[in-house]
C-alpha cells in the first residue's frame, strides 16, 4: 500500500506541475502577440524580455519536478513502482518541454517584410529630395547607404552629404534574415538533402540556397553586390571547412 500510495502522491504532484505549465502556455499564446505588436522597438527587446520571463517560468517548472523526482520519489520507490513513477515523470518532463517548445508557435515577431517597406519608403524619399547644395543639381544615388555619406555632384563637383535617416540603419540588422525568409523552400531543400545524403553531397544544394538567397540580399541593398558575392564566397568556403551550414 506504501507503494501504492506513492504512485498517488506523484501522479497528483507532476499534474498539479503540469495544470500549472498549462497556464504558462496559455498566458502565452493570450498575450504573446499582443506584446510583439505593441513593441515598437525594432529590436523587440519588450517582447524578448516577455519571451524570456515564459521560458524562465517553464524552466522552474522542469527543474522543480526534476528535483523532487530525483530526491523524494524515487528513493522511496520500490520494486515494480520503479518502473511506472520512471514512466510517469518520463511523460511528464516530455509534455511541458513540449509546452514550452510550442508556447509561441504562431506568434509572429517581426513582419521584416513591413519594416523593410517601411524603411524603404523613408529612404527613398530621402534619396528623391537630394540635390546638389551648390548647383541644385538632382543627385543620383546609386547604392544603398547605412550612414551618412559624402556624394560628388556630377556637374559641379561640389561634395555633398546624403543622410538616408535613421531608418536606413536598421536595414543593416534585418537585410539577412529577410533574405533567408525568402528563401524558405531552398533552405528546406538543402536541409531534406543533407539528412538523405550527407553534408558534402548536398554541397549544390546549398549552393543553390546561398545564390537564391545573394539575389535577395542584392534586392534588398542594392548596389552592395560585391560586398554580398563575397559574403557568398564566406559562407561557402566555411561550409566546405565544417561540413555544415550556417
Amino acid at each position: 500500500m506504501q507503494n501504492n500510495s506513492l504512485t498517488e502522491r506523484a501522479h497528483t504532484f507532476f499534474d498539479k506541475m503540469e495544470a500549472r505549465a498549462q497556464e504558462i502556455m496559455e498566458e502565452a499564446k493570450a498575450s504573446g502577440q499582443l506584446v510583439a505588436d505593441a513593441d515598437q522597438d525594432p529590436f523587440k527587446r519588450s517582447f524578448l524580455q516577455f519571451k524570456g520571463a515564459i521560458i524562465a517560468q517553464f524552466t522552474a517548472i522542469i527543474q522543480k519536478g526534476s528535483t523532487i523526482y530525483q530526491t523524494q520519489i524515487m528513493p522511496k520507490a520500490r520494486g515494480t513502482e520503479m518502473i511506472s513513477i520512471s514512466q510517469l515523470f518520463s511523460n511528464w518532463h516530455a509534455k511541458v518541454l513540449t509546452m514550452m517548445n510550442q508556447a509561441f508557435d504562431g506568434i509572429v515577431e517581426r513582419n521584416l517584410e513591413e519594416e523593410y517597406q517601411e524603411i524603404m519608403a523613408s529612404y527613398n524619399l530621402a534619396k528623391d529630395q537630394f540635390t546638389c547644395k551648390q548647383c541644385g543639381a538632382r543627385l543620383a544615388i546609386k547604392q544603398f547607404y547605412f550612414h551618412a555619406s559624402y556624394i560628388t555632384c556630377e556637374y559641379c563637383q561640389t561634395q555633398n552629404t546624403f543622410d538616408p535617416g535613421t531608418k536606413a540603419r536598421l536595414l543593416e540588422h534585418i537585410a539577412r534574415p529577410l533574405a533567408e525568409s525568402r528563401c524558405v523552400n531552398e533552405y528546406e531543400h538543402f536541409r531534406e538533402e543533407r539528412s538523405k545524403l550527407g553534408a558534402s553531397a548536398a554541397t549544390p544544394a546549398y549552393e543553390a540556397y546561398l545564390k537564391a538567397m545573394i539575389h535577395e540580399m542584392d534586392n534588398i541593398l542594392p548596389g552592395l553586390n560585391e560586398q554580398h558575392q563575397n559574403f557568398y564566397n564566406r559562407m561557402l568556403n566555411d561550409y566546405h571547412k565544417l561540413g555544415i551550414a550556417w
